[in-house]
């Protein structure tokens, strides 16, 4: 028994989707990184295998003239298998998604928020801008700095942190 031209187009553009979908699910691996992907991208290349053996195959099938229905049955199965293994790496793909972050990149937002405090304190005690060779301290009185920082002089007139005598 033969199959019609028609059942091979289909089975052509079956092919196609599942070649969009591997491109699409390799993308999506690559996006959750490593070590977490690791076992998808195993998976990812052994199915990237199958699909070669699926394309030689129809492609055997299609040089040989007429398709025989056995051949194409066979070639069929094995693209139910990829679309099988596709859809199982999707869901195992969504999944680390939406994952809890690594350690690695809870260690990373640490880092920045500790550099983002380290910025703002340093801010706060030098001041947003500062002209180029410009100073907090320096070229300034005590009355200004005691207003701006805040330093109190004592009862008798001493400035504070002063010798007690």
């Amino acid at each position: 028994m033969k199959s019609t031209p028609e059942e091979s187009t289909i089975l052509a553009e079956k092919i196609a989707v599942v070649d969009a979908k591997l491109e699409k699910l390799e993308q999506e691996i690559h996006e959750i990184g490593q070590p977490a992907g690791q076992e998808l991208l195993r998976r990812l290349e052994m199915l990237k295998i199958e699909e070669k053996a699926l394309k030689r195959n129809f492609e055997e099938s299609r040089l040989r003239g007429e398709p025989d229905s056995v051949r194409m049955e066979k070639i069929e199965a094995l693209l139910h298998h990829i679309e099988r293994e596709e859809s199982s790496m999707e869901r195992d793909a969504d999944f680390l998604h939406s994952a809890a972050p690594s350690s690695m990149g809870l260690a990373v937002e640490a880092g920045a928020r500790v550099v983002d405090l380290y910025r703002r304190a340093f801010r706060r005690v030098m001041g947003d801008h500062r002209p180029l060779g410009s100073s907090v301290f320096v070229n300034h009185t005590h009355d200004n700095l005691a207003s701006e920082f805040g330093l109190k002089e004592h009862d008798d007139g001493r400035p504070p942190g002063g010798a007690d005598q």
